[in-house]
């Protein structure tokens, strides 16, 4: 009994030490995170992530992927780029990986080679 007394007594002691913490911070580091705060929310875009549904140096297997998403998925925005040798077709636009993670196991069955990759991303894709 003594013991469950002296634990009653302990865990009321913890509950009332509530620490309040002070960030003390010197007005150097406070100005070059307001520049940071400020150039952040400045930029028009994010570093987000897009589905790649094919990477391939065949420009007729590009447009073919190119026409077979496009008649699936009209209302997708899709965007491809040749970076020699390589032509690139990536679809989406996400914040996170997890968001574009079912979109992805749906693509699969049309575009079994599809990978998440990371890209800039800007807000107004966002939005839609």
């Amino acid at each position: 009994m003594k013991y469950l007394l002296v634990i009653a007594i302990f865990m009321t002691y913890l509950q009332g030490l509530h620490a309040q913490v002070q960030i003390n911070e010197s007005a150097e580091i406070s100005r070059v995170m307001e520049a940071y705060t400020n150039k952040s929310q400045a930029r028009d875009y994010i570093d987000g992530w897009r589905i790649q549904i094919i990477n391939t140096d065949d420009r007729r297997q590009m447009e073919s992927a190119r026409s077979l998403f496009g008649a699936r998925y009209p209302y997708l925005k899709m965007t491809w780029e040749h970076v020699q040798p390589y032509y690139k077709v990536k679809v989406g636009a996400y914040k996170t990986k997890l968001e574009l993670e079912s979109f992805l196991r749906e693509l699969k069955t049309d575009f079994p080679r599809a990978i998440p990759v990371r890209d800039r991303i800007y807000k107004s894709e966002l939005s839609l």
